[in-house]
């Protein structure tokens, strides 16, 4: 897919931000913010996910299992250029930002989450579809509210309208089975942000995060927002200035 590609900007520094898209997106979603951070002198890699940025057939053929694979290896190829990683997830992306966050890893400083899922809207509906769809269909089509077409318009952002039936399941059992258990497992610093009136992953998602991460350092950050990428909106300037003052501060 044209404009799927990843984002790669050296720098020079010492300190390298690994930016982690988010479920049938592609880095293109973050790169607003990966120019912000280049701009502040932070060396920065947005990886593309296996079985993203291509077409949803691919997402189907590819496991968890890829996806960890995808950051370890993304994460491995930045530690070649800093020495500090700061890892910083877009939705799913945050809760593969949680699983790499609970290696022992001691180049990793930090966490960065925004709309991480933990409870989804219409979670029992779309479980329901799943098996459903499942029986008859290889392909579930985004709703309109998942989709938030202005909005990806606004940033010409690159995914999938379909997701594979196999992938929107191993999407849901990760959340159940590596990032609610585990969330005790993390003690690095930790900013989570979440917006307001997220459409998608419900707010009360970013409390239970807060609340049952095993970090000392731990920040929950409300946006005045309506949207699930919650960068892409009014409140950009708040957001980023926000995520850079955190970023220091850990460094």
């Amino acid at each position: 897919m044209k404009g799927a590609e990843p984002i790669f900007i050296d720098k020079k520094s010492t300190v390298g931000i690994l930016m982690l898209h988010g479920f049938t997106s592609t880095p293109c979603q973050l790169k607003e913010l990966a120019d912000f951070l280049s701009d502040k002198g932070f060396t920065i890699y947005v990886p593309l996910l296996a079985g993203h940025g291509t077409s949803p057939k691919d997402l189907m053929n590819t496991t968890p299992e890829d996806w960890t694979n995808s950051v370890i290896n993304a994460y491995l190829l930045l530690k070649q250029k800093v020495e500090k990683v700061v890892v910083v997830g877009s939705s799913f992306g945050g809760n593969l930002a949680f699983w790499l966050a609970q290696k022992t890893i001691n180049d990793l400083v930090g966490v960065i989450s925004f709309g991480a899922p933990i409870f989804l809207r219409f979670q029992w509906f779309i479980i329901l579809r799943y098996y459903l769809y499942g029986r008859f269909k290889t392909y579930y089509h985004k709703p309109p509210w998942a989709c938030q077409n202005d909005e990806i318009k606004e940033v010409n952002e690159v995914l999938y309208s379909d997701i594979p039936i196999k992938s929107l399941k191993h999407f849901l059992d990760f959340i159940k089975n590596e990032t609610i258990p585990n969330l005790s497992k993390i003690k690095l610093p930790i900013l989570i942000n979440h917006a307001k009136a997220d459409p998608l992953a419900l707010p009360k998602g970013a409390r239970y995060i807060y609340d049952h991460i095993g970090s000392d350092i731990k920040e929950l950050y409300w946006l005045n927002s309506y949207r699930h990428t919650t960068i892409n909106d009014k409140v950009r300037d708040e957001f980023f200035a926000k995520v850079y003052q955190f970023i220091k501060t850990i460094t």
